[in-house]
C-alpha cells in the first residue's frame, strides 16, 4: 500500500497518495462502523477495497462512496461478506 507521510499539500505526494487519503477519509466518515474499518490501496487511480463486512449492502456502500471521489478510474472491491454466525465468506453461487 502506498502511504504518504508528508502533509497533503506536499509536492512529494503523488496523485495516488492524495487519492488514498481521500478514500480513507470517506470510508472513515461513514455512519456504518464496518465500512469505517475497511482498508484500501491505490495504484494508477484504481482503488482496491479490502476487509470484511457482514452484508452485501455494506460492501456496495463502501464501493459507492469511493466511486464518487474525483480521479477514481475504477474500484476493485475485494471486500469479503462474512456473517458472524456462519464463519467463512458467503458465496452466493456455492451450495451449502
Amino acid at each position: 500500500m502506498s502511504e504518504c507521510i508528508q502533509p497533503p499539500g506536499s509536492l512529494d505526494c503523488g496523485p495516488d497518495d492524495h487519492l488514498l487519503l481521500a478514500a480513507l477519509r470517506v470510508l472513515q466518515s461513514s455512519s456504518y462502523g464496518h465500512v469505517r474499518k475497511l482498508r484500501c490501496e491505490v495504484a494508477a487511480s484504481v482503488v482496491t477495497l479490502l476487509g470484511v463486512v457482514p452484508s452485501y449492502f455494506l460492501k456496495q456502500v463502501a464501493q459507492e462512496v469511493v466511486l464518487r471521489l474525483n480521479h477514481v478510474q475504477h474500484v476493485k472491491n475485494l471486500v469479503e461478506v462474512r456473517r458472524a454466525d456462519f464463519g467463512p465468506a458467503l458465496d452466493p453461487d456455492e451450495e451449502p
